[in-house]
């Protein structure tokens, strides 16, 4: 197995290296290490590129209308971010519940976004947000809506020595959110369907959505945006008879598969129970 591993400390460092070690060969990059750790002993030959201590890549800032995460941010970071709790609730709860302990210190967005895994716990959050994926070469910088980054399990759109360079939220005053997901057992496990919801009500105690966004993970190659089940929560009001349709849309929407976690029944099932759970605080 051959494997080369470089440590970098600055974003120019790394981006020549990324680029010229590109043209050679496979490039994987070391941020957490969490997923890393435990396939060390199938790691694919490559170069690894050690990207845990590039300034440039941390902290968590507001920019105009904007909340910037660095891409190697790690979920413990985000669930302590006072603008996060604000502006974007249903992530921090979403970090809350990645792994345990140890993993939340070590683990990253930027990792949980590069895996690409349709399950992946902040995925959702970041859809219901409309988050943007900066990213960041030698050649220049683009940016990418965060539902067009994954292509399919472990598949993305970053081009040849390209890396994730932070996301970007936009704020909107009064967002709350929730984030849920269903799994085997109460924590250290991989959700059989996560859903990540955020909203603005037009007024306070009110339940007419001035902005929706809902998206449900492990029910499909990618994580799924559910567009009709926010274009009919943003059409009228919510009852409790619109409460109950809007969750038999976003059932509809799912498409799942069964595998080792779950079978596709379960998962459609739990979609509407899960929606559901995000709505019905609007009645207490």
């Amino acid at each position: 197995m051959n494997i080369k591993l470089e440590r970098h400390t600055s974003l120019a460092s790394l981006l020549s290296a990324a680029l010229s070690a590109a043209e050679e060969g496979p490039v994987f990059y070391l941020a957490g290490g969490t997923d890393l750790m435990v396939q060390k002993d199938m790691l694919p030959a490559g170069t690894w590129l050690d990207i845990s201590d590039i300034p440039d890549l941390h902290g968590i800032r507001q920019q105009k209308d904007c909340i910037i995460i660095g891409s190697g941010v790690s979920h413990h970071e985000i669930m302590r971010s006072p603008l996060l709790k604000k502006h974007a609730p249903a992530l921090v709860q979403a970090s809350s519940n990645v792994g345990g302990p140890q993993v939340r210190s070590r683990g990253t967005i930027g990792g949980n976004l590069g895996n690409a895994s349709p399950a992946a716990d902040t995925v959702p959050a970041l859809y219901s947000l409309r988050a943007v994926l900066n990213l960041i070469s030698s050649e220049g910088e683009r940016s990418v809506p965060v539902d067009e980054f994954a292509l399919r399990p472990r598949r993305t759109v970053l081009k040849p020595g390209e890396i994730i360079h932070s996301v970007s939220i936009p704020i909107r005053e009064g967002i709350q959110g929730f984030w849920h997901s269903i799994v085997q057992r109460n924590s250290l496990a991989i959700s059989k369907i996560n859903i990540g919801f955020s909203y603005v009500l037009k007024a306070e105690n009110s339940q007419a959505f001035d902005y929706v966004g809902v998206a449900f993970g492990s029910v499909g190659p990618t994580v799924l945006r559910a567009k009709k089940t926010e274009e009919f929560l943003l059409a009228e009001p919510l009852t409790p008879q619109r409460l109950e349709e809007a969750c038999l849309v976003a059932q509809s929407e799912v498409t799942p598969i069964a595998d080792i976690r779950s079978t596709a029944e379960y998962r459609k099932a739990m979609a509407r129970v899960l929606m559901h759970e995000a709505l019905e605080p609007l009645f207490k």
